[in-house]
């Protein structure tokens, strides 16, 4: 007997997460791969990360919400930000539902941590995971595929961390970038490794076009990405990290 751990981190597009919150019942992202060790495991627990709102502050993200598991990807669950796919499958695997009280009482401004089974929330796992023995991607390793539905219509990650770049800057000549935003601190909001994309179309990049990867979060109102952005620097456009949720899946083998 063994234990391994899984990452799930999904894209969640920026123009998306700049429209509106997610209510109750809408998709948070569609079906994605995951790889698990091939063959039958006993899901044991679940903890999920979350990044708060884009304001000042900032405003936690710390709402039910459920993973939901499949063999397969092959029916949508439906659109990000759109209610959920009414068509039923086979490949289900089974869910699991945060409640509010898996949110730890002192949990992080900059990131709200979640886990099954701790605090007020009884509704944790195991449950057992076998996937279909002829779909990974590596020899020893079977995919599953997870999705995650919004419980609670606080969810909201619209920002106001917005580019404040001009001349060169317009360019994308720099790897330094400029922002602003009324009482703003991009280092509560962004953190090396961030893939931040424009959640708004100011100039000619349209909405979701790369900005790049955060290096570093120099100061409240300073970044600084791995490379020179592919993406013109418009003042005004509103950067987004588009994986704001990551969730870690807990299995015995």
């Amino acid at each position: 007997m063994g234990y391994f751990t899984v990452e799930v981190k999904p894209t969640i597009a920026a123009s998306i997460q700049h429209a509106a919150k997610f209510s109750a019942g809408l998709v948070m992202w569609d079906w994605l791969a995951v790889q698990v060790p091939k063959g039958s495991s006993k899901l044991v627990g679940a903890s999920l990360l979350t990044r708060p709102k884009g304001d000042a502050g900032p405003t936690a993200n710390n709402f039910p919400m459920d993973l939901v598991f499949s063999k397969t990807n092959t029916v949508s669950i439906g659109t990000a930000g759109a209610a959920l796919n009414k068509r039923p499958t086979n490949d289900l695997l089974g869910l699991v539902e945060f409640a509010a009280g898996n949110f730890g009482a002192s949990s992080m401004p900059s990131t709200s941590i979640a886990t099954t089974g701790w605090g007020s929330s009884v509704g944790a796992p195991p449950i057992v995971i076998t996937p279909d023995p002829t779909t990974g991607d590596n020899v020893g390793y079977d995919t599953i595929y997870v999705a995650g539905v919004s419980r609670h219509a606080d969810w909201d990650f619209i920002s106001i961390n917005a580019i404040a770049e001009a001349g060169a800057g317009d360019a994308a000549s720099t790897q330094v970038i400029t922002m602003d935003g009324t009482g703003m601190d991009v280092r509560e909001h962004f953190v090396d490794g961030d893939v931040v994309h424009i959640g708004t179309s100011a100039g000619t990049p349209a909405a979701d076009s790369l900005i790049g990867t955060i290096a570093t979060a120099d100061s409240a109102t300073q970044i600084t990405l791995d490379a020179v952005s592919p993406t013109a620097l418009v003042d005004g456009d509103i950067l987004y990290n588009i994986s704001p949720i990551r969730a870690i899946l807990y299995f015995e083998k």
